[in-house]
C-alpha cells in the first residue's frame, strides 16, 4: 500500500466480540485425513484508521513447501505444541517476531486439506497490537503484506480451474502485485462468508 499508514491497534472490543460470536456460532468443520500432517495458520486482525486489517506473508524460495506463495503465518504442528492454537501462535512468533502474549484468540474456521503438500490446515483468528515494524524471519518470509479487509473483499473473484479432468472453482484475491490463491484463498473466502456479515465486508459466492 502506497498511502501513509495510520497507527495500528487491536480490534475494538465491539468488533472483536462480534467476530468471536460469529465464529462460535459457525461450528467449524474438522477434517480427518489419515496420512496427512496437521498444520495451523493465524489470521491476525487489527485496526488502522478505524477499519479492520489483516497481515499476510510472502514465503521465500528457501522454504520446503509453497515457495514464493502468499499465505497466512503458520506451519506444521510440532510434537511439543499443546494444540493447533499453540502451533499457530508459535509459527507466527517465529515468522513475524511478535510477542506471543499480545496475541488474543477469537476463534477458528474449518479445516482445509492441501492438494500438493499433504497437510490438513486449521485456521485460527486472533487480534493483537501489531509492532511498529514487523521483524520477519529472513529464511521464511520474503515480504510482510498488510491489507484492509475492505480491499480484499472488493477484489475477490472466482476462476474455474481443472485438475485430472475435474473442474473446480478457485478463489482469487489479486491486489497490486499480490496474487492470493490455493488454500489461503479458500480460507480467506470462508472467513468472509462467516465473519464478513458482522464486519460489513462480504464476497460473492462461487
Amino acid at each position: 500500500m502506497d498511502a501513509v499508514l495510520g497507527a495500528a491497534a487491536p480490534l475494538s472490543v465491539q468488533r472483536a466480540r462480534a467476530i468471536t460470536d460469529a465464529l462460535a456460532a459457525h461450528h467449524p468443520r474438522s477434517v480427518d485425513h489419515p496420512g496427512r500432517r496437521q498444520a495451523a495458520v493465524l489470521i491476525v486482525l487489527y485496526e488502522r484508521d478505524h477499519e479492520p486489517w489483516v497481515v499476510l506473508t510472502k514465503r521465500t524460495e528457501s522454504v520446503a513447501t509453497h515457495k514464493g506463495q502468499i499465505s497466512f503465518p503458520g506451519g506444521a504442528k510440532d510434537p511439543e505444541d499443546a494444540d493447533l492454537w499453540a502451533t499457530a501462535v508459535r509459527e507466527t512468533v517465529e515468522e513475524l517476531g511478535v510477542e506471543p502474549a499480545t496475541v488474543v484468540k477469537l476463534g477458528r474456521l474449518d479445516d482445509y486439506p492441501t492438494f500438493s503438500s499433504g497437510f490438513v490446515v486449521t485456521p485460527h483468528i486472533a487480534t493483537m497490537h501489531p509492532p511498529e515494524a514487523w521483524n520477519p524471519n529472513p529464511f521464511e518470509i520474503a515480504e510482510v503484506i498488510e491489507l484492509p479487509l475492505r480491499v480484499l473483499a472488493d477484489i475477490a473473484r472466482v476462476e474455474w480451474w481443472e485438475r485430472d479432468g475435474i473442474r473446480f472453482p478457485m478463489h482469487i484475491f489479486e491486489v497490486e502485485h499480490h496474487y492470493v490463491w490455493g488454500v489461503t484463498a479458500f480460507i480467506l473466502h470462508r472467513f468472509f462468508e462467516v465473519v464478513g456479515p458482522v464486519i460489513g465486508h462480504t464476497v460473492e459466492q462461487a
